[in-house]
């Protein structure tokens, strides 16, 4: 309205250029006269057609995020507001789905069978993090500097996805119903190896999805993540009308819904990349990959440490209650797991122009630690009945542990920004060296405060740790940063090795 007053055709003058079509009044209404009828109910038509569509959470989302005015990556490769948006829609709706499942299966299942639930996910989602070799970073570096073939890399997937499932279900059934439960507790040894059958399909739709990303095609990466949830809430809100939820039915739930997101991917890489064809070896993928993993091993560790002290002291009943709230708090972090899938690729692309790299991760950041603390502070707010509501009063216990939990998830957040950007530019060792630093911390004050305070012992140690580590890696990184101008600016810096990166 403001453009249109500046332009004169809001005031009471009117332009010169439209004071004869105002005064001959009487030719326009001639003129409307003699039109045809179906003309006379076109303005009507008109406004019909015109009328705004109802926005959609992607628009909604975009919108957003296009408010705070990330702008652009470095390299203009992509606006980063946009995409940003877009994946934390799918976060959003995920995280959405995933939770109204966790709320049937809680309920029918309750305390002491959320917990052996969770005991059960715990092998499938412990085997993938120790051995998914870093093929889904290895996969992104390759797709997306165009070295990679995505027909070698997919038989390459079947191929390692298959003997390290050989493996594994060799030991497991070497194993005694003893010993399976003494590293596994509540958990016998048909469920074991019925959960091991997730670690396999974790690994292909992992590594699939992930050439996904490589390609940088991030609408049709969120689009094919979107599959998973969807398959499991459907599956277990047809259960939980049934009656039938329980803890192998939930598992089945899990193990359709990889499946079915390989398989999309698989079809999906068909279709974006069917001509590629660089020079792909299996033994340079892995020895890339690797470098990664140790990382994210130890950082698995860190966030799965504290459950596992959990139900080795205090059993099964305190292990449901501490998943529920680990799991709860996990999902404040959407917001830096989509901006970090972005940072990540777009780092590795920049890393040649450490000042406009480092004025993007500032904006990034800064926003996610906004907005994740603006989350905390509302879920800390109404966590006390809002969690005994969604999942029944037996879950009171979550509470505590939920609230202490939130200001190291924070933390984290900020942090994972400056870890991804980090690891894109290929100082891998400083995130290596602060999630060994994590690990320590939370071993041992999870073994100190345990005993003392229960659960809320677990999560203040899990504080306490996320917190020291993310003052270690930000430090670091203005470090780095510094010494990557000055090496930008010709100038003379003593700190080669941070120059150097990791190769």
């Amino acid at each position: 309205m403001q453009a249109f007053r500046r332009a004169g055709c809001c005031s009471t003058t009117w332009p010169c250029e439209l004071a004869p079509v105002v005064r001959d009044t009487s030719t326009m209404r001639r003129s409307w006269a003699t039109r045809p009828s179906a003309s006379r109910r076109e303005p009507s038509a008109g406004r019909t057609r015109t009328q705004p569509a109802r926005p959609t959470m992607k628009t909604m989302m975009r919108s957003l995020f296009a408010a705070f005015s990330l702008g652009r990556s470095p390299g203009s490769h992509l606006n980063l507001s946009a995409t940003i948006g877009a994946t934390v829609a799918r976060q959003i709706l995920s995280g959405s789905l995933y939770f109204a499942g966790m709320c049937i299966t809680a309920r029918l299942l309750g305390p002491a069978g959320n917990g052996v639930l969770a005991t059960a996910m715990l092998l499938p989602q412990a085997l993938y993090a120790f051995l998914n070799l870093g093929m889904g970073a290895s996969h992104v570096y390759h797709l997306s500097s165009g070295s990679g073939n995505p027909r070698q890399m997919r038989a390459a997937n079947w191929i390692l996805a298959a003997l390290l499932w050989v493996v594994v279900a060799l030991v497991l059934a070497a194993g005694s119903e003893q010993r399976i439960a003494r590293f596994l507790p509540g958990i016998h040894k048909g469920l074991a190896l019925y959960a091991s059958l997730l670690f396999p399909l974790l690994l292909l739709a992992g590594w699939s999805s992930s050439m996904i990303r490589g390609q940088r095609d991030y609408r049709t990466y969120n689009r094919t993540l979107l599959i998973h949830p969807f398959i499991f809430f459907a599956m277990v809100a047809l259960l939980g009308l049934t009656g039938s939820v329980s803890v192998a039915a939930v598992v089945t739930c899990h193990l359709i819904g990889q499946l079915s997101l390989w398989l999309m991917s698989e079809s999906r890489l068909g279709k974006i990349a069917p001509g590629a064809t660089g020079q792909y070896r299996l033994r340079d993928a892995v020895a890339f990959g690797l470098r990664a993993h140790v990382s994210n091993v130890i950082t698995f560790l860190n966030y799965r440490l504290a459950l596992y002290l959990v139900s080795f002291m205090l059993g099964a009943t305190a292990t449901g209650f501490y998943a529920l709230a680990v799991q709860l708090a996990e999902m404040l972090w959407l917001f830096s797991g989509a901006a970090s899938s972005i940072v990540y690729p777009e780092s590795a692309a920049n890393s040649r122009s450490p000042e406009a790299l480092e004025a993007m991760v500032a904006k990034v950041a800064k926003l996610v630690v906004q907005v994740t603390l603006a989350g905390a502070l509302a879920a800390a707010a109404i966590s006390s009945f809002a969690i005994p509501l969604a999942f029944g009063k037996d879950f009171r216990g979550s509470v505590a542990p939920f609230i202490i939990l939130l200001p190291g998830i924070v933390t984290w957040s900020y942090m994972s920004i400056v870890s991804n950007a980090l690891a894109g530019m290929g100082f891998q060792r400083v995130n290596i060296q602060g999630a060994i630093l994590c690990l320590v911390i939370n071993a041992i004050c999870g073994v100190l405060a345990i005993p003392v305070m229960g659960t809320s012992g677990a999560a203040l140690a899990s504080t306490v740790a996320f917190s020291i580590t993310a003052l270690y890696t930000v430090v670091m990184y203005r470090k780095i940063m510094a010494a990557k101008r000055a090496e930008a600016s010709g100038a003379r810096t003593d700190v080669e090795t941070f120059v150097e990166g990791d190769e």
